[in-house]
């Protein structure tokens, strides 16, 4: 299932912390994705969580941190012949941008902050006493709005940031342009992901945006951090993964659809990212679940 992009709650337009408590035969949701920031709390009742390419039994007091764009997706799958069971989650979202966040983040006091929105572009399941004591803040979230709630995001960011009880979840990491990024490389982001496909080059991207090749490159490079060979090889392996854990593709049929030369290359750029063979990733996923 290729994931769907889901649109902001209603809640959003007048919070700039939306906390939500879920209720129900399930969670609500199927695999999508969204530009939000988004903290899960499960309570009670799930049977399966899916976060990029990794699927993990869901049990009452899992807790992660998605970064923007993750795809993922809570299950609570009924058992035949026995009653269904309810779910009840805290559900958390937030843009990155908040006002002041994005700045503060490359403060050299913030770097804790940065490296955890950094990591959590693969999801991170919280454990231990952090998950405990980030459990009673997002009870206190629910009764409170506005600044008040904004206040306890930032103590639960901070508890998050200097936490040793977080481990990243998916294998998977989407290139994306760097807070802040101007509106030319965020544009040449957006069509390299919609003609994946197809042979994308350097010039073409420039003259698209208005710009020289070489000063595209640099400003590319400043904006994402990688070049943009590098970007887009990192964009079809990401894809490549979702296609391999979510459809019954073949391994040539995907390397076409991700833009490959050839399955050959296709092979060979997958093992240096994934450093083991698309089957065999297929393989691991498949049984995971």
């Amino acid at each position: 299932m290729k994931p769907l992009f889901a649109k902001p709650s209603p809640i959003a337009s007048s919070e700039p912390v939306t906390c939500e408590i879920v209720r129900g035969k399930d969670f609500g949701c199927v695999l999508h994705y969204h530009p939000e920031c988004e903290i899960t709390l499960v309570l009670k009742g799930g049977t399966t969580r899916r976060v990029g390419d990794q699927v993990s039994p869901l049990l009452p007091g899992d807790l992660v941190f998605l970064g923007p764009n993750v795809p993922h997706d809570f299950r609570n799958e009924q058992e035949l012949g026995k009653p269904p069971t309810q779910v009840e989650a805290i559900v958390v979202q937030f843009l990155p941008g908040l006002p002041g966040l994005e700045e503060w983040q490359h403060r050299s006091s913030m770097q804790p902050t940065h490296r955890l929105f950094q990591r959590a572009a693969q999801g991170l399941e919280v454990t231990g006493i952090t998950r405990i004591a980030a459990a009673h803040i997002l009870q206190q979230m629910l009764h409170v709005h506005g600044m008040k709630r904004l206040i306890l995001l930032m103590q639960l960011l901070d508890l998050l940031s200097n936490s040793q009880d977080l481990q990243e979840i998916s294998s998977v990491v989407l290139p994306q342009p760097r807070p802040g990024a101007s509106d030319r490389i965020s544009l040449a982001c957006e069509f390299i992901s919609s003609h994946l496909p197809e042979a994308i080059y350097v010039a073409d991207l420039a003259a698209i945006v208005g710009l020289g090749k070489s000063a595209f490159s640099r400003l590319f490079k400043k904006s994402t951090g990688r070049t943009v060979p590098q970007y887009v090889n990192e964009l079809r392996i990401a894809r490549a993964c979702l296609l391999l854990a979510e459809t019954d593709l073949t391994v040539s049929q995907i390397a076409m659809d991700c833009g490959f030369v050839s399955p050959a290359h296709f092979q060979r750029q997958f093992r240096e990212h994934q450093h083991c063979a698309p089957v065999a990733y297929r393989s691991r996923v498949v049984h995971s679940s």
